[in-house]
This record gives structure tokens, C-alpha cells and sequence, in this order.
């Protein structure tokens, strides 16, 4: 029984600090998006083209960090309905 505790609160914390991790990453990546945002509007060097196209890289890396969120989770499911029990 002792067992079962410990690989449950191991598998709470190592979910909880991959969240937090990937919670992180959208924060700063969030972050990132805005300044560049504010750094694209005050240079007037820059075509429209290459802003869409910096704009639509980091959309996808936001995407693609939420992917992995989602698959993290998915993957934490089993365990979780086993620590149910």
C-alpha cells in the first residue's frame, strides 16, 4: 500500500511540475508575443508581409506548446484513473 501512495504522489508531482513548466512557457511566450508586437508597430522599416509571417511563427509556437500541454495531459490519464481505485 505504501508503494501505491508514493508512485501516486510522484506521478501528482511530476504532472504538476510539467503544467507548471509548459504554464510557464505560454506566459513568456506571451510576453515575447506583445513586445514584439509593440517592437513591429514602432519600426517603420519593416513590410507588412514580414510582420504577418513573425506574427503567424510565434501563433505557431504558442500552438504547438499547448499541443504538447494537451498530449502531457492525455498521458497523465491512466495514471490518474489507477489512483482513483
Amino acid at each position: 500500500m505504501e508503494t501505491n501512495l508514493f508512485a501516486k504522489q510522484s506521478l501528482q508531482l511530476y504532472h504538476a511540475a510539467l503544467t507548471q513548466t509548459l504554464d510557464a512557457a505560454l506566459t513568456a511566450q506571451n510576453q515575447s508575443r506583445k513586445r514584439i508586437e509593440n517592437l513591429l508597430d514602432q519600426t517603420p522599416g519593416i513590410p507588412a508581409e514580414g510582420k504577418r509571417a513573425i506574427n503567424e511563427w510565434i501563433e505557431a509556437c504558442r500552438q504547438q506548446t499547448e499541443a504538447v500541454k494537451t498530449v502531457f495531459d492525455e498521458a497523465f490519464k491512466p495514471f490518474s484513473l489507477h489512483s482513483e481505485e
